[in-house]
């Protein structure tokens, strides 16, 4: 009998599940289920901002930038983001970002995936929902998603944009539109290290809309369904024009000047559209 046992012991571990390694510790260890590839304890580590406490920033702690006296106008409506930025993301994102490290690109857009989950019941609340002919209920939600652009020296370097990259996979998942608006009009030097003053000022007037910015704004409008598109063209409460809603991806907000910069040259073609336009940023991190 002792025999026999050993013998199905040792079948059943032949048969049994091999030990999976997860690629961000490299440690053997049950996966995670929302995050494929990466192990229950590194899961557990993210730094997730739930609640930010600046509500235009996304910050999760007190923000000085915010609440400074002086011109402070955001031409964005206001970002959220998925992490705090702390040593474990600063490895994973110098994995994907500067050493190619593909196995990065899905975790990320679904970290991202879910911070715009938070975004669109924060915007949304059924309170405050709008109500629609028929009694249905208004949600939340962007008609366009887009990225800020990198310029052709870091894309040499690089070989791919990493913002452009995470935009992308999170349009899949949440089932809006890709469409490549911007353009960086000129090279900027890497903001880490500069003021915020510097940050601001390097970034002025550094992004441009593309030739075919508004026939793409214009193509997001018309892809969306007949009740989408009664939604965001004309608010019957009040006849007036409801925005078209872009979803800006970055990787990283630290001053938001390099966001600010890119709503602000989406928003100059507001008049040519013939509606208001709202960018809405979604960062992976918040510094």
């Amino acid at each position: 009998m002792h025999s026999l046992k050993q013998i199905l012991d040792k079948a059943h571990g032949l048969l049994g599940t091999a030990a999976e390694t997860c690629f961000a510790c490299g440690k053997s260890a049950p996966l995670n289920r929302e995050f494929a590839g990466i192990c229950d304890a590194c899961a557990r580590a993210i730094p997730w901002i739930v609640r930010p406490r600046c509500l235009t920033c996304g910050r999760a702690i007190g923000c000085p930038d915010c609440s400074r006296s002086g011109p402070n106008g955001r031409a964005f409506a206001m970002n959220r983001s998925a992490v705090m930025y702390n040593g474990l993301m600063r490895e994973w994102l110098a994995q994907y970002k500067y050493r190619g490290n593909e196995r990065y690109a899905g975790l990320l857009s679904g970290m991202l995936a879910r911070a715009y989950a938070l975004m669109e019941r924060e915007l949304s609340p059924v309170g405050r929902a709008r109500h629609l002919r028929g009694g249905q209920m208004h949600r939340w939600t962007v008609h366009a998603v887009t990225s800020v652009p990198v310029s052709e020296v870091r894309l040499q370097e690089r070989g791919f944009n990493q913002a452009e990259a995470m935009a992308m996979g999170l349009a899949r998942q949440i089932k809006v539109p890709y469409v490549r608006l911007l353009q960086r009009k000129r090279h900027t030097d890497k903001q880490s290290f500069k003021t915020r003053m510097d940050r601001m000022r390097d970034m002025e007037d550094a992004f441009v809309t593309g030739p075919l910015a508004i026939e793409l704004m214009a193509r997001a409008l018309a892809a969306a369904s007949a009740e989408k598109r009664m939604n965001m063209v004309l608010d019957r409460s009040n006849d007036a024009l409801l925005p078209l809603r872009v979803l800006l991806i970055d990787d990283i907000y630290t001053t938001g000047s390099t966001v600010h910069a890119c709503a602000e040259a989406l928003r100059k073609h507001e008049k040519a559209l013939g509606q208001p336009i709202e960018v809405y940023c979604l960062t992976w991190a918040r510094s």
